[in-house]
């Protein structure tokens, strides 16, 4: 017991230093160097998890803060497909199995991909201008073959209407 407080029993004691009260939840220098240390994994377990979340974050899902009142078991939650998840495991079966979450996961891939892509160059355009110039040269229509094709819509379609609108007259009267 301290000189300063001698009401105070024997357990209670180790709480006042000097008189003043002791924040017992303040962390110690030594508890903050244990701290410190306990942020790097320390065991193999410790390390593979830290692993695989670095795994599961690349692949969308990213640990809750605190789980909802609709899924208390929830751990994990994946962006893309906004579901939750109750294990590393649970999420490892979501990426690898689940069809929606592989679908999304390339969707994105391809769009970072794209936002990536730097535009073609002036160079590369007339290249892509000139090889489509030449395959329409080649294979393309002439005028000639437009107007013949148009002429051959025209016929098909003339005939069409002729045939469906005797049969949609004999409908109509049949009813």
């Amino acid at each position: 017991v301290t000189q300063y407080n001698k009401s105070i029993t024997k357990s209670q004691a180790h709480v006042f230093v000097k008189g003043k009260r002791r924040n017992r939840n303040r962390n110690t220098p030594s508890e903050n160097n244990s701290e410190a240390v306990n942020e790097r994994p320390s065991t193999k377990a410790e390390r593979s998890i830290r692993q695989a979340e670095r795994r599961l974050k690349r692949d969308g899902i990213n640990p809750l803060r605190k789980p909802p009142n609709s899924h208390p078991n929830a751990v994990y939650t994946c962006s893309l497909c906004d579901i939750f998840l109750d294990s590393v495991a649970d999420a490892y079966k979501h990426i690898f199995k689940d069809r929606r979450h592989k679908k999304k996961s390339k969707e994105r891939q391809e769009q970072e991909l794209l936002t990536v892509i730097s535009p073609p160059s002036s160079e590369q355009v007339s290249a892509i201008n000139a090889a489509l110039d030449e395959v329409v040269r080649e294979h393309g229509m002439t005028d000639q073959d437009v107007e013949a094709r148009q002429q051959a819509v025209s016929v098909m379609q003339d005939l069409l209407l002729s045939v469906m609108s005797g049969k949609l007259h004999m409908h109509w009267n049949f009813q």
